[in-house]
C-alpha cells in the first residue's frame, strides 16, 4: 500500500481510493508495511471505542470532542486538533468547542469562524471527503480576517473534513501543523474520514439534549411566569423575570418588552442583555418606521422572525432603525389584551411587543423557541391585565380612603367649629354675666364709697360734739361717763375711724374686681383693638389672687408695644394657663413658684412664658394635651377643653404658636408667640 506525498495548496482525498490526487502537482509513492496498516487499524479502532464509550458515558459534547481532540492529536502527533461545531442559531458561524493543543502555540477554543470569509470552509461544506492542504496559506480565496486568524495561530498546514449527520453538516475537524509545512499521509487521511461519522452523532446527540434542556428550561420559565401571576400582582418585578428567562433559554443577546403608549410611539419597558452589547433602556425608542399596517399585524397576532435584517424583505427606514441598535436578527412576538380567539382577534388590544435581538450573527429561529415565546406572551398578558385590575382597584380604595380623611377631616372641623361655637357661646354668656355682676356690684359699691368720707365726717363731728358737751355742763358730762361706760363710747371712738378705712379698703377692692372682671371679659372690644399685653396677664392674675396662696409670682417684664388682637380671647388664654400652672404646684405642695416671661423679639412678635415648678407633665401624654376633651383632671373639675381652645385662639385664631416643653417632676413652661403685625 502506498501514500502520496502532496505539495499542492490543497486537493480532495476520495473516499474509495487509497491515493490522493492533485491534477497540478507532482506525487511520489511511498510504501507503508504491513506491521505498520495494523498499528494504524488498532489506533482507529481505540480511537472509536473511545468516542463512542464517551458517548454514552456522557451527554457533555465540551468533554466527548476534547477527549477525541486529545485521542487523535497523539496518535497523529500533529501541533494542534480543533473541533468547530455549527451555532445553533446560525448557518454560517462556526465556534471551536474542543482542541488538543501541544502546548506551543495559541489556543483557538471559543473562537467563532464566519463561513462568509473563509474559502476553506466553503469548499469543506461542499464535499464529504476529507481536505488535505500541505501550504494553508496560500490557500486562494481567504478574506483578510481569516488570513489574520490564520497567522495568529501559525497555521502552516490543514487536514479537515466536515462532519455530517444525516447529511446535514454540525461541525468540522481540522488536524493543524504549525512548526513546518506537512504532507498529509494515506492512513492520517483515512483516520480522520472514519471518526467524522461517530464525532458527528456525538454532536447531533449532544446538540438534541441541549435542545430538550432548553425546552424544559421555557417550560420552567413559563410555569415561573404563570406561578408568579398567581402570587405576585408586582407587574415589573413580573417581566423582569420573563426577560431575564427568555435570554437565558434562548441565549441571545437580549431581549426587551416594548410598551406601547402614544398611538404606534411607546418605550421600553424592561430589559436584559449580555455585555459587551449596549443597554437601550431608558433611550426614546421611537421607531417612525412602524406604519399603522404593521400595527395592525401584530394586533391580529402576527409573528415575526428576522434571520438577518440584511437578507430580509424590511424596507430601508426599518432596516436602518434595526442596524442603529445593533441588531443583526429579531423575533417578535406580540402582547394582546383582549379578543385571543380568532372570532374575536378584532376585539385585541395590542399592549406591546416581547422582542428577542441577535447581536452579534444572523440567527435561524426554530420553531420551539417561537412557540415557546407566543405562549410566554399569552402569559404576561393575562399577567398585565391581572395587574390593571389591581391597580384599578388600589386606586378606587384610595380614592375612598382619600374622601373618608376628607369626611373625618371635615366632621373634625365641624366638631372642632360646634366646640368653638358653644365654648364661644359659654364665654359670651359668661362675659354677659360678668359685664352684669359687674354693673350690679359697682353701682352699689359706688354709693358705699361715696358715703365713706361723709360717714368720716359725721362720726367725727358727733364725737366733737359729746366732748364739748362734757366740757360746758358738769350734769351732762356726769351722764356721758355713765352712758359711755355702757357702751363703751371710749373704745367706740378709738375703733370706728379704723372701721371707715376697712370699709373704703374693701370697697375699694371691690372695685378692682369689678375692674379686673370688665378688662377680662371686654365685652366692649368684641373687634380686633391694640391693647397692651401686660394687662391682661395682670388682669388674669388679680382674678386668680384668692388661688395663689403660698406660691410666689416671679415677673420679668420687658417694655413691649400694644398689638392688634381679640383682646377677650388672648385674656382667656393667659388665664387658662396661669390656672393650670397654680393647679400644677399645688400639687406639688410646696415652694410653688410662678414665673412670667414678657419679650419683645426682634420686633416681630410678642413672646410670653409662662413657666411653673410643679409636677410636669408625663412624657405618655405630651401628644395629647392639645387634643379636645383631654384632661388629666378628676370628673367634674375640667372639661378638657382649655387647652384645645387656647391652641384655636393662638395657632388659628392670631397667626402665632402655642409649644411648651416639660419634664416629667420638674415643671412645665408654655410659649405663647403672638405677631406684632
Amino acid at each position: 500500500m502506498s501514500i502520496l506525498h502532496l505539495d499542492a495548496p490543497y486537493c480532495s482525498w476520495p473516499k474509495n481510493s487509497m491515493f490522493s490526487y492533485c491534477e497540478s502537482e507532482k506525487l511520489a509513492s511511498i510504501a507503508l508495511s504491513q506491521d505498520d496498516i495494523d498499528q494504524h487499524q488498532i489506533q482507529f479502532y481505540d480511537l472509536l471505542n473511545q468516542i463512542n464509550k464517551e458517548i454514552i458515558s456522557t451527554l457533555d459534547l465540551d468533554k466527548v470532542l476534547s477527549s477525541a481532540c486529545q485521542q487523535l492529536g497523539q496518535i497523529i502527533k500533529c501541533s494542534r486538533v480543533s473541533v468547530l461545531v455549527k451555532e445553533s442559531n446560525s448557518e454560517q458561524e462556526f465556534m471551536t468547542r474542543g482542541e488538543y493543543n501541544s502546548g506551543e502555540y495559541s489556543s483557538q477554543l471559543g473562537i467563532k469562524l464566519s463561513v462568509n470569509d473563509n474559502r476553506h470552509l466553503q469548499v469543506l461544506l461542499s464535499q464529504s471527503q476529507p481536505l488535505a492542504v500541505t501550504k494553508f496559506q496560500d490557500f486562494p480565496g481567504l478574506g483578510e480576517t481569516t488570513k489574520a486568524l490564520i497567522d495568529q495561530l501559525e497555521i502552516q498546514s490543514m487536514l479537515a473534513i466536515a462532519v455530517r449527520y444525516q447529511g446535514e453538516v454540525q461541525g468540522i475537524i481540522g488536524l493543524q501543523q504549525c512548526d513546518r509545512e506537512r504532507e498529509w499521509q494515506d492512513w492520517e487521511i483515512q483516520l480522520l474520514d472514519g471518526i467524522a461519522s461517530p464525532l458527528a452523532i456525538a454532536i447531533h446527540h449532544a446538540q438534541l439534549y441541549q435542545e430538550t434542556r432548553c425546552k424544559a428550561e421555557q417550560e420552567a420559565l413559563l410555569r415561573l411566569v404563570i406561578n408568579q401571576i398567581r402570587s405576585s400582582l408586582e407587574l415589573n418585578t413580573i417581566l423582569k423575570t420573563a426577560v431575564q428567562g427568555v435570554r437565558q433559554v434562548l441565549n441571545t443577546d437580549r431581549v426587551v418588552i416594548y410598551q406601547f403608549i402614544d398611538g404606534w410611539q411607546g418605550e421600553i419597558k424592561v430589559e436584559d442583555y449580555r455585555v459587551p452589547w449596549p443597554s437601550i433602556f431608558g433611550d426614546k425608542i421611537t421607531d417612525n418606521c412602524f406604519p399603522e399596517q404593521h400595527g395592525n399585524l401584530y394586533k391580529n397576532g402576527r409573528v415575526r422572525a428576522i434571520n438577518d435584517i440584511h437578507q430580509s424583505d424590511l424596507d430601508p427606514c426599518h432596516l436602518n432603525f434595526l442596524a442603529a441598535l445593533q441588531v443583526r436578527a429579531n423575533l417578535v412576538v406580540p402582547i394582546l389584551m383582549g379578543g385571543e380567539t380568532e372570532q374575536n382577534q378584532s376585539n385585541n388590544q395590542l399592549w406591546g411587543l416581547l422582542i428577542a435581538h441577535e447581536c452579534s450573527h444572523p440567527r435561524y429561529w426554530k420553531s420551539w423557541e417561537i412557540e415557546g415565546l407566543q405562549q410566554l406572551a399569552d402569559q404576561l398578558a393575562i399577567a398585565i391585565k391581572q395587574a390593571q385590575l389591581y391597580t384599578q382597584v388600589q386606586e378606587t380604595a384610595w380614592q375612598y380612603q382619600l374622601q373618608t380623611q376628607q369626611l373625618q377631616a371635615t366632621l373634625e372641623e365641624l366638631k372642632n367649629a360646634q366646640m368653638q361655637l358653644i365654648q364661644s357661646e359659654k364665654l359670651s354668656s359668661l362675659g354677659q354675666m360678668v359685664a352684669g355682676v359687674a354693673h350690679e356690684i359697682n353701682n352699689p359699691n359706688n354709693f358705699i364709697y361715696a358715703n365713706i368720707s361723709h360717714a368720716r365726717g359725721y362720726v367725727d363731728n358727733l364725737v366733737n360734739a359729746l366732748n364739748q358737751c362734757r366740757e360746758f355742763s358738769p350734769e351732762m358730762a356726769e351722764f356721758v361717763s355713765q352712758i359711755s361706760e355702757e357702751i363703751e363710747l371710749d373704745f367706740i371712738q378709738e375703733d370706728f375711724p379704723q372701721l371707715i378705712d376697712s370699709m373704703e379698703q374693701g370697697s375699694v377692692r371691690i372695685r378692682s374686681i369689678v375692674n379686673s372682671l370688665k378688662d377680662f371679659a371686654r365685652l366692649d372690644e368684641s373687634e380686633l383693638k391694640f391693647v397692651d399685653l401686660t394687662e391682661g396677664l395682670e388682669s388674669s392674675l388679680s382674678l386668680l389672687e384668692h388661688k395663689m396662696n403660698q406660691i410666689s409670682v416671679h415677673k420679668e417684664y420687658e417694655k413691649i408695644p400694644k398689638i392688634n388682637c381679640f383682646a377677650g380671647q388672648i385674656n382667656q388664654v393667659f388665664f387658662q394657663i396661669l390656672n393650670n400652672g397654680i393647679d400644677a404646684v399645688k400639687e406639688r405642695g410646696k415652694d410653688g413658684k410662678i414665673t412670667i416671661k414678657i419679650a419683645n423679639k426682634n420686633f416681630d412678635f410678642i413672646q410670653i412664658i409662662i413657666q411653673d415648678n410643679g409636677l410636669g407633665i408625663p412624657d405618655d401624654i405630651k401628644s395629647r394635651i392639645f387634643d379636645p376633651f383631654f384632661t388629666t383632671k378628676p370628673v367634674g373639675q375640667g372639661t378638657g377643653m382649655g387647652l384645645a381652645i387656647c391652641y384655636q385662639v393662638i395657632v388659628k385664631g392670631h397667626g402665632g404658636k402655642l409649644e411648651f416643653k416639660s419634664q416629667d417632676g420638674q415643671g412645665t413652661e408654655f410659649i405663647i408667640e403672638i405677631p406684632c403685625q
